[in-house]
This record gives C-alpha cells, sequence and structure tokens, in this order.
C-alpha cells in the first residue's frame, strides 16, 4: 500500500486487506486471528469483558477528577472491523447534498421506530420514545478504532444538532471557522485551553492535537462551551442510592418523555396514544467505566423492564441494515406474521401458495424498477424493495446501479442491535450523561462562568 493511503471502516466485507495487521482484543491483547475467531466470537469476547468487573482498564490517573468520571475509568473499548482505502476523518449532517461517508449510517430512527412497532404488535414492546428522527450513526474509523468512541459521541451530538430547527444558529456555532471532525475537535479543545477553559484537563492532557489520546464527556463539554452551545454534566453514582440504576433510568426516561399539553385536537390525542414515538430531543452520551455511547430513546418491554437503546460507535449496523435506513422507510415492505401468511395464502391463494402482493414480476421492466427479496421462513421481517433506477439519498456501497442486491432485515435484530438492557447497567456503579437543555446560545460572560468543568448530581 502507498505511504500516502488512507484507510476507512465500512460496515461489512467479505475479506480484509492482505495487509492489514493482527486482529487484537483491545482489553486483553488476545490475537483474534490466531484463534480463527468469527466476527459473533469477537463480539462475545467482548460481551465477556463487559460482564466481568476484572476487564482490563486504561491506565490510573492515581486521582478522581472531580465532577467527571474519572478518566483512568474511560478508556474506549475497540472493534476490529473490515477496512478499506478512503480518505479518513470526514463529517457529514443529514441535510448536506452528498452522500455520507461509509461509517455513517442516517436513517436509523425511522427504521428503529418501524421495529418498534412490530415488536409492539408482537406484544414485545409496550412503549418506546426516541429521539430526534435525523440522529445519525457515526461509527470509529482505522486510525481511531481504539480510542475514538469519545470522539464519535461528540460528532454524533453535533451531526443531529447541525441538522435540527429549535436553535438553527447552532449550526454556525459548530461549523465556523472549521467544522466538527475527530481531528479537528483535538483543535477545538487545545483552543478552549489557551482561552482558560478546563485548566485542570488541560494539565492532565497537555497537548491533543494529531495523538491517540481518549477524552471523555467533561472534555465534549469544554467544546461545547467554547463554542457557545449550551451542554450540562449529570453524574449518577448509584453505589449512593438505594433505588441504583433506576435513578438514571427514571432520569433518561423524564428527558425522552413528551410533555403532555392540553389535547385540542384528533391528531394531539392519537400522538398521546401512539406506543412508540419519535421526539425533538436531541441525543444524549452516556460514559461509563470503559466505554461511551450515544442514547436515542428508550423501550419498555413487555415484563416492564426499561431498556436504553444506544448507538455505539464501536459496532456499526450491519451493510444490510444501513441499507434499509439510507433507503427510506417508504422503501421497507413489513412482512406478515406467519399465521397471517397462511391465512392469506387460503383466502388468496396464488400458483406459488403466496399472495399476489409478494409475486415475482413477470414482465422485465417489472424486474428492471422493482427488485424484491424471496419471503423467508422467518416471522416478521421486512423487505426492501430497490428502485435502482432512481438515485439514492445515500451511498450504496459496492452496489452498483441495477444490480440486484435485496436485504432482508428481522425487526427484532433491529431493535437487538440497539437495546442496552437494565441488566448490564447494573453491572456499573458511576455513569455521567451530556445532554442538551437546546437553550439560547451562551454569550461570552456566561461562557467565561463555565470556564470550570461542573456537574448535577443525582445520587
Amino acid at each position: 500500500m502507498d505511504s500516502d493511503d488512507e484507510i476507512e471502516i465500512i460496515g461489512e466485507s467479505s475479506s480484509r486487506p492482505s495487509c492489514a495487521g493482527p486482529t487484537l482484543c483491545q482489553l486483553c491483547d488476545m490475537n483474534f486471528d490466531s484463534e480463527n475467531f468469527s466476527e459473533l466470537q469477537r463480539h462475545q469476547h467482548y460481551e465477556a469483558h463487559f460482564n466481568s468487573s476484572s476487564s482490563k482498564q486504561g491506565p490510573s490517573s492515581g486521582k478522581f477528577r472531580k465532577p467527571a468520571i474519572p478518566k483512568d475509568l474511560f478508556k474506549p473499548c475497540s472493534f476490529q472491523l473490515p477496512l478499506r482505502k478512503k480518505q479518513a476523518d470526514e463529517f457529514w449532517y443529514p441535510t448536506l447534498s452528498r452522500p455520507p461517508p461509509d461509517n455513517y449510517c442516517p436513517g436509523l430512527i425511522p427504521l428503529l421506530k418501524h421495529a418498534l412497532k412490530k415488536s409492539h404488535t408482537k406484544g414485545n414492546t409496550r412503549r418506546a420514545v426516541l429521539c430526534y428522527e435525523s440522529a445519525t450513526h457515526i461509527c470509529v474509523e482505522a486510525f481511531d478504532r481504539r480510542w475514538g468512541c469519545g470522539y464519535r459521541n461528540f460528532l454524533m451530538a453535533c451531526a443531529a444538532l447541525m441538522d435540527q430547527q429549535i436553535q438553527s444558529i447552532y449550526f454556525a456555532l459548530l461549523d465556523d471557522p472549521f467544522p466538527p471532525s475527530v481531528r479537528n475537535l483535538q483543535r477545538w479543545i487545545e483552543a478552549a485551553w489557551k482561552e482558560g477553559y478546563d485548566r485542570e484537563g488541560a494539565k492532565d492532557l497537555r497537548n491533543l492535537v494529531d495523538t491517540d489520546k481518549w477524552i471523555g464527556t467533561a472534555e465534549l463539554y469544554t467544546a461545547f462551551t467554547f463554542r457557545g452551545v449550551p451542554s450540562q454534566l449529570v453524574d449518577f453514582d448509584l453505589s449512593k442510592s438505594e433505588k441504583g440504576i433506576q435513578v438514571m433510568i427514571d432520569w433518561i426516561v423524564r428527558y425522552f418523555s413528551p410533555p403532555n399539553p392540553k389535547q385540542d385536537t384528533v391528531t394531539d390525542v392519537l400522538r398521546g396514544a401512539s406506543p412508540v414515538v419519535a421526539t425533538d430531543k436531541m441525543p444524549l452520551v452516556l460514559q461509563f467505566n470503559g466505554h461511551s455511547q450515544t442514547i436515542v430513546g428508550y423501550e419498555i418491554s413487555k415484563n416492564g423492564d426499561t431498556n436504553l437503546l444506544v448507538f455505539d460507535p464501536s459496532r456499526p449496523p450491519r451493510l444490510s441494515m444501513r441499507r434499509a435506513a439510507i433507503a427510506g422507510t417508504s422503501s421497507v415492505v413489513w412482512e406478515q406474521s406467519r399465521t397471517n401468511q397462511v391465512l392469506q395464502s387460503v383466502m388468496h391463494p396464488t400458483s406459488n401458495g403466496r399472495s399476489s402482493k409478494l409475486k415475482r414480476p413477470s414482465s422485465s421492466s417489472d424486474m428492471q424498477q422493482h427488485k424484491r427479496t424471496k419471503s423467508s421462513e422467518s416471522d416478521d421481517e421486512i423487505i426492501i424493495v430497490e428502485d435502482f433506477d432512481e438515485p439514492k439519498n445515500g451511498r450504496e456501497s459496492g452496489v452498483s446501479a441495477g444490480q440486484t442486491q435485496p436485504s432482508t432485515l428481522d425487526p427484532s435484530n433491529v431493535v437487538n442491535h440497539f437495546r442496552l438492557g437494565m441488566s448490564k447497567l447494573k453491572r456499573k456503579q458511576n455513569y455521567q450523561i451530556l445532554y442538551f437543555p437546546m437553550t439560547d446560545p451562551w454569550s461570552i460572560e456566561e461562557r467565561d462562568k463555565r470556564k470550570v468543568v461542573t456537574s448535577i448530581s443525582c445520587c
């Protein structure tokens, strides 16, 4: 590979370039290649670390940094991904006309909303509330896969903040004089330090630009404050509360739950009755021992437990899921359950035993316009109807126009990909959340008052 070539992560691939180094666990240094670990086994290996209280931690600083969670409790987990040569460290937000980079996945909130509705129909989900629908999943790339989760959560927040219209002025604050990116965030933070922001953080990290030093929510707070975008840190020390993790869960539910104004119209009534809703709330950044993630909503399961719904920068969605998200929900057909399929076939039999709606087009022109997958044996799958003659609002990685590449997704798999249950959350004691109150931008005087990092303690 040429010395000036750069590499970028893609969602899925059947092979890895021969020049790639060994795939190592970033917590225990196990060589996945020598062990012949599959992708599933690597996921399970990291799950074992997550579930263990003895996971390998980052270098200890020897002291707690208040009010932020100590930096020795924040060394990002990494996930080895197939690589492809590409310009690295791009930034993209939904209103841009160009297609998103391969490590960006817009459109997941509408797709997740549909999957949750299917889960509600099957009785597995009582209720779910999601964040702003244009929230975009951004995963780490090759160059930052060992340390980039904090930066990628920052970019997920920026992508939403630069698209929303509640405070449209945030766009200019975040885009000028240079837009967000991993390396530009390092420059933002160092520029803030020079202006007297977060002197303790500046002392701890010293130089940051062009390094692979991991950062936490305190640095994100400093960067947003320096640009005048209001944000707030909230600390949860679960060892101090009898309610444990429920304290944080209740706070998150209150944050995302839409207000209950007087319902004057039929639309208001129907919205209040809907079991799955998307709101205009910005995503939250959740930091805990070993990792950080972006919270995009919550789900109440059939047994009454509350699960968080998260975008994990180290866990990209599968390529088939990305295609479905980018194509949009209007291009998704939700297949009937097995029971309804049997009833439909009895009431409306066809030569192949399926409903006429799913019958393969007979003419070549129909085949050229609509490429549809065969019905599968699993329940409640979605079928992506791809109009190859029309341009997509995004990039079809590795799929050329006119090529038949159907995608099928199980809605339960879609929900499970983003679900973070209470059983996992209970294994941690310290959490910190960064949220955006969406108030007017801070003036110079208001920024000066916040040069010292502060947080609200909920327990």
